[in-house]
């Protein structure tokens, strides 16, 4: 298991199968999962999966998932990651969009709390499915 890798969601599902040292779980809605994404973004995490997958729109999925690489550990009292400065720019570019996306969609935005507990899990699962490949890729599911 990838120890550098997280996962930032607000899908109750994942705390089941994710390892709790893996997973940053957020009470509340995609766009604070957004919001929590870009934070460690800014404190040099390197997004991996692209915020906006599956092609629905903020008021169609209530829970959102992202997967980080967490900011490189000093060694040695130096600093020692390879900074790429285009995939940071790249990365902070993507996921600001995303953040002005979901919130321009204000009160229309599909929040868990609003639904029923079945249409509920039936979104989780949507979810979970649409990031299984990737949390099989970067070890944080086994296959």
């Amino acid at each position: 298991m990838r120890k550098d890798i997280v996962l930032v969601t607000n899908n109750p599902c994942f705390q089941q199968l994710v390892d709790a040292s893996r997973l940053m779980f957020l009470c509340g809605t995609s766009l604070n999962v957004l919001t929590a994404a870009r934070d460690e973004i800014h404190l040099g995490g390197e997004l991996l999966t692209h915020p906006l997958y599956g092609n629905l729109r903020p008021n169609q999925q209530p829970f959102r998932s992202v997967l980080l690489r967490k900011p490189a550990i000093e060694k040695n009292d130096k600093h020692e990651k390879n900074f790429d400065a285009a995939f940071y720019l790249e990365s902070i570019s993507t996921i600001e969009e995303a953040v002005l996306l979901y919130r321009s969609y204000g009160s229309q935005l599909l929040t868990p709390e609003r639904l029923p507990g079945p249409a509920r899990n039936d979104y989780a699962l949507v979810d979970s499915e649409l990031m299984r490949e990737s949390l099989t890729q970067y070890g944080l599911l086994s296959e």
